[in-house]
């Protein structure tokens, strides 16, 4: 018996169809439910033919400094978002509380030994 997919699976399968990277039952069920739906199939043929233009389309160079400025701009966001958390940081009393006793206890200690 054979399992039909549904439109989502199926248009979820088209890049591993196009790439031929589909195993042989996921294949041959998708290529019954391309024969089982025109729709699909014409789908499946407009995404073919995009993928084969964008193939065949000629590669530009990306610009020399293009990687040192994916790191500044990622090492500055970090930093923005480490001083907006320090900057929003709330110390509850649970744990203040309990850090200013061990404070006290660890210098009446300090000092009480001789």
């Amino acid at each position: 018996m054979r399992r039909e997919l549904s439109k989502n699976e199926v248009e979820r399968l088209f890049v591993g169809a196009v790439d031929h990277a589909l195993a042989e039952k996921e294949a041959s069920e998708f290529d019954a439910e391309l024969a089982a739906n025109p729709e699909l199939k014409a789908k499946f043929a407009t995404y073919q033919r995009a993928i084969s233009l964008l193939k065949e389309a000629p590669r530009e160079k990306a610009p020399d400094a293009l990687a040192s400025m994916i790191l500044r701009r990622t090492r500055r966001r970090r930093f923005q978002l480490r001083t907006r958390e320090i900057q929003n940081a709330h110390f509850p009393a649970e744990v203040v509380v309990p850090m200013l006793i061990a404070a006290l206890v660890a210098m009446f200690m300090l000092l009480a030994s001789p």
